[in-house]
């Protein structure tokens, strides 16, 4: 038998040849598809330059907050609930607490009936909810005196510039009085359960705001909307890859069957056309993410990675699910929605530490790993020891780690396609057990797969193949029509 050999990069190269001349010929798809993705990176660019804000917060030195006895508000009544005769003794220790001299302090039945306190919008309750002799909840209005979120929640500034002055939101504790209520009534309980006063010692108790280092704060939820953005970024290429890799494989695996070409030759000519669309959109969408100040302590060459690698991830998610439906419309939503879904799935890691082994299997999604990659980054510029710890191993390793679950993710997508594609039911040709890979014969082919075969070539050779229909032995070596 004459043989014509013909590597798998010569195949590659002839189809990546015939993929951008469909590309040329189908001028109208190819505009779109830049077009949208054009539009989208100019509307992040033009839409969050000017909405997003970035508070760098220099460094502060530690400050005195005075005695606990130094809060002096009058603004306020205090309720307890409920009304008995070990809680009523309870507060009048309370009310003999130095900054409590004069205030009006009230017993009801229980904590619903406090809904009929009759107060005016300069004044708010102080509740006091007692469920034992040694327990209490303290509560507040929403807003007063104490901070309407908490402290390094999320990305959003916890401390602040006010009339020339730094203000911080965990320091309204001590300013606004719960520490000093706190005081009081734990002061009032050990008196009453050991006979021993210690008011005095509670309200002697001076605080101290620590340093805090030079940190960098994100304006909140206009970060949210942006990190959604960079999410959906490359949607628009994979949408159109899902459908023309979905349109292709209807007709020209059997073709390429036929003709004795590899079908990782398919895979990689879409592959390697698209993965150039995504290098040079990953790299304006790292430009917009250092211009717009989304990431700002990390360099350029970490956020272009990070974009690349997602972009590549998707690349093979939509090859899989190319293989997993046969449809080129629906291919290309269900992708959609994954990115969105999965996207969205890791928003929590931004405002919250989720377990470790949880974030790590759901980084098994790209969308997702690409998620905390940028919120580790985000936390990383938020992080109050940052500047001081920058060049620590473990911020290093957590977001080298992140790359590498989205190379793993990259190849796990296409090895996955690479299996279904044996295994799953065509229109022509016979399938591959689920097992096939357990099987010598698929580690130790020959080497005919690697040639075409011209079609004025004979074989001798009886041995089946994936090229050739097996036949019986009498029929080998004759001709017919």
């Amino acid at each position: 038998m004459s043989k014509r050999c013909m590597s798998v990069g010569q195949q590659t190269w002839a189809l990546l040849c015939k993929n951008c001349l469909k590309k040329w010929r189908m001028k109208r798809q190819t505009l779109l598809e830049w077009l949208f993705s054009f539009l989208l990176v100019l509307f992040l660019y033009l839409f969050f330059s000017n909405l997003h804000q970035v508070h760098d917060t220099p460094q502060m030195s530690s400050m005195d907050l005075g005695r606990v006895d130094s809060f002096n508000d009058t603004n306020y009544v205090i309720a307890f609930a409920p009304e008995s005769k070990t809680t009523q003794e309870i507060m009048n220790k309370v009310a003999s607490a130095p900054f409590l001299k004069g205030r009006t302090i009230m017993g009801w039945p229980d904590e619903k009936s406090m809904d009929e306190l009759d107060l005016n919008y300069s004044i708010d309750a102080v509740r006091v909810i007692f469920t034992d002799t040694f327990s209490y909840h303290l509560k507040f209005s929403w807003g007063h005196r104490i901070p309407m979120m908490k402290e390094h929640r999320d990305h959003s500034a916890h401390c602040q510039a006010v009339n020339e002055k730094m203000k911080c939101e965990g320091s309204e504790f001590w300013e606004k009085g719960f520490v000093a209520f706190q005081a009081a009534i734990n002061a009032a309980i050990i008196e009453i359960t050991t006979n021993h006063s210690v008011m005095e010692q509670l309200m002697s108790v001076t605080g101290v705001h620590m340093k805090i280092l030079p940190f960098v704060a994100q304006g909140g939820v206009a970060t949210d909307f942006f990190i959604f953005f960079c999410i959906i970024s490359f949607s628009t290429f994979i949408y159109y890859v899902s459908v023309n890799v979905t349109q292709e494989r209807q007709y020209i695996t059997s073709l390429m069957t036929m003709m004795g070409l590899r079908e990782s030759a398919f895979w990689l000519s879409w592959g390697l056309m698209y993965a150039g669309f995504i290098l040079i959109m990953a790299t304006l969408m790292a430009l917009i993410v250092k211009s717009a100040q989304i990431v700002v302590l990390t360099g350029f060459v970490m956020v272009f990675t990070l974009f690349l690698l997602y972009g590549l991830s998707l690349i093979t998610l939509a090859f899989l699910m190319s293989v997993l439906i046969k449809k080129p419309f629906l291919t290309g939503l269900v992708v959609f929605l994954l990115i969105v879904f999965w996207g969205i799935l890791g928003f929590p890691a931004l405002y919250t530490h989720l377990p470790a082994f949880l974030e790590w299997t759901l980084c098994l999604l790209s969308p997702f790993a690409f998620t905390v990659g940028m919120a580790q980054l985000i936390h990383l510029d938020y992080d109050v020891n940052s500047n001081a710890h920058l060049d620590s191993s473990q911020n290093l390793y957590l977001i080298i780690a992140t790359l590498f679950m989205l190379v793993f993710d990259t190849l796990l997508y296409l090895v996955l396609t690479l299996y279904f594609d044996k295994i799953l039911p065509a229109e022509y040709g016979h399938r591959c057990s689920p097992l096939f890979f357990l099987k010598s014969c698929f580690w130790f082919q020959h080497g005919r797969a690697n040639h075409v075969v011209l079609e004025n070539e004979t074989d001798s050779d009886p041995t089946p193949n994936d090229c050739f229909e097996p036949v019986s032995p009498e029929f080998c070596g004759k001709e017919a029509i």
